[in-house]
């Protein structure tokens, strides 16, 4: 079996070249690329979270568990276990929720298998318009290229798909795989993960159509899906609607320049000067050129957006195209959702983000007439309201309850992260600081109300206790935490300021698919009980948090031996081997049997 970077590279340049694919199934069953899936996979929150099986979980990890799914590849006999479904809120809506398929470890490890080598093959054949669950590139990547290609930009065509990952064709996925990847056995693994089925309060149920949303293949197989979308877009539609080297100079610029001339002959000082004004609040380009047409198109998963320079009647056309298309793919676009906005005088939605066309170049001191206006990224006001609601109460900040028992430097970190995650993501709008310093305030207050209940004080206590002035002048709330013979533990809140920064990198970053092997399957493939020193039977016990086992273990004397291993080399993962794991769930190590 070959080398599995060599063999990934091969897949990468195949794609690259656009050539067929063949032998996967077989290239599958190698155990280094399930090594490297166990590595990528096994830090996630997820790992320990089980799927109808309450021990299939990555616990107890072991060559021989790799082993044994590649026998079953080899044999023909591999299944896929139905997943467990369970709901959680959707965004911005707690009473309305949405559905996520949670897989055991063993079936999420064969995913990844198969997502790595999808991804290196068509990662390289995926269009530049395209920006969800891509490596090295996110909403702010879809975002810049809006600000970068759409200008003057003169209708928005905010485009929704009724229900797309549930409602994804299993013969058309199949089909569409198929063209580029002739593997038959592979195909049948494909077909067998999609119609695995859930498991709903003890129930089965068959599915018949989409990817499973919590499925590790799920994101690279609805992109290679809506992959399709691009094509016909960009090769049909953009082609089509895209037509003029430049526009036709406006006529009545031109007559304006006439009539400037004779009143410069005659020496009509007055005249010459209010003409001068009129001219400069006309463009230069006609803004009705009948042969002068533009269509931009951006995606990020099932969300896109297109930009068109003509008339709204063929932008309706655009949109009724593009409907019937999606039916040929089994899809259904929202008549209701499909929206089409005038640029300058509407906005769209995309992202999170209101999105609409300056008039003029706002960038400029003197604003000058412009048929080619730049797109302006802002705030929603809808995501301040429902961020206001958060931290108030009767429209007053007030403390949140659920926080009263962490301490304060847990307290000062959450309200941080939440706070500057939300500014990091709209620091590329040009209300950002207006719309989001006044949020900011509210913020803070409902903070220090949560500090002052925890300890039964006022609010002037907690200002005068935490409140600092910071290097850059900027007052925050801060919290230390010493610790001994270590650099204090430091939480801030409101240290930095609220920027805009319109070519903001702010990346979905991804580890790369090739990576070097990690210290953990070093550890593992060592094949040595780091309790007793044992080399038969190896595994590895998993936690889920390190924290966790800190917490257990204060005020108690003697941390049993397991315990003061994992805390001295700072890791949620101990190589053990097989009776010194079953004594350790035993509860023989620490008395209260570990759940």
């Amino acid at each position: 079996m070959r080398n599995a970077q060599r063999y990934l590279e091969t897949v990468r340049s195949r794609g690259e070249r656009g050539l067929e694919l063949k032998r996967v199934y077989r290239n599958l069953q190698n155990e280094e690329l399930f090594i490297r899936a166990y590595a990528k996979l096994y830090a996630n929150e997820g790992a320990m979270t089980p799927g109808i099986d309450p021990k299939d979980t990555v616990d107890g990890m072991s060559l021989t568990r790799i082993d044994k799914i590649i026998s079953d590849l080899k044999e023909g006999t591999y299944q896929w276990q139905p997943v467990r479904r369970t709901y959680v809120p959707k965004k911005g809506n707690s009473n309305r929720k949405r559905p996520l398929g949670i897989p055991g470890w063993n079936n999420k490890l064969t995913q990844e298998v198969i997502r790595m080598v999808l991804t290196a093959y068509y990662e390289p054949q995926f269009s530049d318009n395209s920006h969800g669950y891509r490596p090295r590139r996110g909403c702010h990547t879809a975002l810049q290229s809006i600000l970068l290609k759409w200008k003057g930009t003169k209708w928005f065509i905010e485009a929704d798909i009724r229900g797309c990952f549930d409602n994804l064709s299993h013969t058309k996925l199949v089909e569409i795989i198929g063209r580029k990847i002739t593997d038959e056995r592979l195909l049948k693994l494909l077909k067998g993960m999609l119609e695995a089925g859930y498991l709903e309060n003890w129930k089965y149920h068959q599915t018949y159509s989409g990817t499973p949303q919590g499925g590790i293949c799920s994101p690279i197989l609805a992109n290679i899906f809506l992959n399709e979308l691009d094509i016909y877009i960009e090769q049909e539609l953009i082609p089509q609607y895209t037509t003029g080297e430049f526009r036709q100079v406006n006529p009545a610029y031109v007559q304006l320049a006439k009539e400037l001339r004779q009143a410069q002959r005659k020496g009509e000082i007055q005249r010459y000067k209010q003409l001068v004004k009129e001219r400069r609040s006309i463009p230069y380009g006609d803004p009705y050129d009948p042969d002068y047409r533009r269509l931009k198109y951006v995606r990020f998963a099932d969300d896109f957006l297109l930009g068109f320079v003509g008339p709204k009647t063929e932008a309706v056309e655009i949109k009724r195209k593009i409907g019937t298309f999606l039916k040929t793919l089994g899809l259904t676009m929202s008549e209701e959702k499909t929206l089409i906005t005038h640029a300058t005088t509407g906005r769209a939605r995309f992202l999170s983000y209101d999105i609409h066309m300056a008039k003029s170049d706002t960038r400029l001191r003197h604003k000058r007439r412009s048929i080619n206006g730049s797109p302006i990224l802002s705030v929603p006001p809808s995501v301040i309201k429902e961020w206001t609601r958060k931290y108030t109460r009767h429209g007053k900040p007030h403390h949140r309850p659920e926080l009263i028992n962490n301490s304060d430097y847990d307290i000062v970190t959450t309200y941080n992260l939440e706070f500057q995650g939300l500014a990091n993501y709209y620091t590329m709008a040009h209300d950002v600081s207006t719309k989001l310093y006044p949020l900011k305030w509210v913020c803070r207050q409902s903070l220090v109300k949560t500090l002052a209940d925890k300890h039964k004080q006022t609010a002037r206590w907690v200002y005068r206790k935490y409140y600092r002035k910071q290097d850059n002048k900027i007052k925050a709330i801060e919290v230390k935490v010493s610790r001994e013979g270590q650099d204090p533990l430091v939480a801030k809140f409101g240290a930095k300021p609220i920027c805009f920064d319109r070519w903001a990198s702010i990346e979905d970053k991804k580890p790369p698919i090739i990576t070097p092997r990690n210290e953990l399957i070093t550890r593992l493939l060592t094949n040595q009980c780091e309790l007793c020193g044992s080399n038969e039977k190896v595994n590895v016990h998993h936690i889920r948090k390190l924290k966790d086992l800190k917490r257990r273990y204060q005020g108690r004397k003697t941390p049993q031996k397991w315990a003061v291993k994992m805390m001295a080399i700072r890791r949620k993962t101990l190589v053990v081997c097989t009776p010194c794991h079953q004594e350790i769930h035993a509860g023989i190590y620490d008395g209260p049997k570990l759940k």
